[in-house]
């Protein structure tokens, strides 16, 4: 079982809770990594995630045999299936600031489960406390960030649009061939990519622009690998 899984249920056996129910997709996809519409249930025996067959391929592909997570497609299960998840638990936690009133009565009838607990934002505190490869993912991601816009400093000129903003700074991150993975902590770059038509005129009229004092460190890189191409503007 993985590490977070894993101290999930130790949490959940402090707290006297024999299960729990996990709808929050940004906790689910801190928990396992799965990023497809479902819910993770967490019983007495078992750590199950309920999705539907569009989501089943990617799923097992994102889960390894060391997760110990099991998926089923919830259309194909049926109402004795769903009451017995939660059978021998008489206390199952829920997400209470993340659960509407009609889900919560949904669920206690679905599940039939005894008695609903809130769990006052336990995973959501977990998540605050960073482990090695979140802060290096979190370092990889501002070092991005930081040479982005020392870059787009000497290209920015008065009179500028964003989109001719966001060209320049999608042009760059498809030169350095960078995936931007870390879409809660590049926000400031990903705010400047406007959808696939940007990214067309992107792709179509890649523009260099003047060379700058700002723009030397990355102008030791363009060098070391291939330059970005185009023509310089008129001014």
């Amino acid at each position: 079982m993985n590490r977070k899984m894993q101290w999930l249920r130790n949490k959940l056996l402090s707290m006297d809770l024999q299960g729990m129910i996990i709808s929050n997709p940004v906790n689910i996809r801190y928990l396992t990594n799965i990023q497809a519409e479902g819910i993770l249930l967490v019983t007495r025996k078992e750590n199950i995630f309920l999705t539907d067959s569009r989501y089943i391929e990617s799923v097992h592909n994102t889960l390894t045999l060391f997760d110990e997570i099991v998926v089923y497609d919830m259309r194909g299960l049926s109402i004795d299936d769903y009451e017995n998840f939660f059978m021998f638990c008489e206390n199952v936690g829920f997400e209470e600031n993340y659960v509407t009133y009609a889900k919560y009565k949904e669920y206690m009838h679905r599940f039939k489960i005894n008695n609903f607990v809130e769990t006052e934002n336990m995973i959501e505190k977990q998540r605050m406390i960073k482990d090695e490869e979140e802060i290096e993912s979190i370092q990889k991601a501002c070092k991005v960030t930081d040479d982005c816009f020392e870059y787009i400093l000497g290209y920015i000129k008065p009179g500028m649009t964003e989109k001719q903003i966001a060209s320049i700074i999608f042009s760059y991150c498809e030169f350095l061939q960078i995936c931007i993975q870390y879409d809660c902590r590049i926000i400031s770059v990903r705010r400047c990519f406007y959808g696939r038509k940007l990214q067309r005129q992107a792709r179509g009229g890649r523009r260099a622009v003047r060379r700058s004092a700002y723009s030397l460190r990355i102008e030791r890189l363009r060098n070391a690998a291939h330059p970005l191409g185009g023509s310089e503007p008129a001014g």
